[in-house]
């Protein structure tokens, strides 16, 4: 099925105040579920540094959420089981990504906002998950839109690259390797790929550079 990938970032309110309290902490969302009795809890990491504990007074003050059902400390981060508070249900879109059959691929938050990236199965579908935060007067700003759909084998010959350099490239942008602050070192991709990282680094290198042969220069040559 072919997916729409689009990146938005959010005013959302769900831990707003916790993150207004540590402006240095970084979130990242894990997964969410709805309980038998329909309540919202989900899994976040935390990375703040020397602000954890500005991180949990803010949590004893947001509106959002309840107080931490189990924190678990790996290494420099946290790991934080959290239930949603009414006022947290009523903000949350978890419910509609599930109605819409969308998926979740990264969501990142700061004291700054929320960002989304995310595959729509439809226009209508983003469009629905957009319109959620519209109507509730909830900021939301749409970055990035591509189409999906896997590349046929043609389509790969045609940009020239193989399916190796195909994986490495797709595995950079899912891990947050292009992102300005990266959120995935070179040895950490090599470890999703199951590859060293001098390997990683020559087959981004390489993969990047055919698709710039392929794509920008004129009539797919290189200069």
């Amino acid at each position: 099925m072919a997916m729409l990938l689009a990146t938005l970032v959010i005013d959302y309110p769900i831990l707003r105040e916790t993150l207004s309290r540590a402006p240095n902490t970084k979130v990242t969302w894990e997964q969410s579920d709805i309980t038998r009795d329909e309540t919202h809890q989900m899994l976040v990491w935390v990375d703040g540094d020397d602000e954890m504990a500005a991180f949990d007074a803010g949590l004893e003050a947001d509106p959002t959420v309840k107080p931490p059902l189990q924190v678990v400390e790996f290494g420099d981060r946290r790991l934080y089981q959290l239930e949603l508070t009414d006022d947290g249900e009523q903000a949350s879109v978890y419910p509609t990504v599930i109605e819409e059959a969308s998926v979740l691929r990264e969501v990142t938050a700061t004291h700054e906002g929320w960002c989304f990236r995310a595959a729509f199965p439809s226009d209508e579908a983003l469009e629905r998950f957009h319109a959620f935060f519209v109507d509730r007067d909830i900021g939301v700003e749409l970055q990035q839109l591509h189409d999906g759909r896997e590349l046929t084998a043609d389509s790969r010959l045609q940009y020239g690259i193989t399916d190796r350099q195909r994986e490495t490239l797709v595995a950079a942008v899912d891990a947050g390797y292009l992102d300005i602050p990266r959120s995935c070192s070179l040895a950490e991709l090599g470890e999703r790929l199951d590859i060293s990282p001098n390997a990683t680094s020559e087959r981004f290198r390489r993969g990047v550079e055919t698709l710039i042969e392929h794509t920008v220069y004129p009539d797919g040559r290189s200069p």
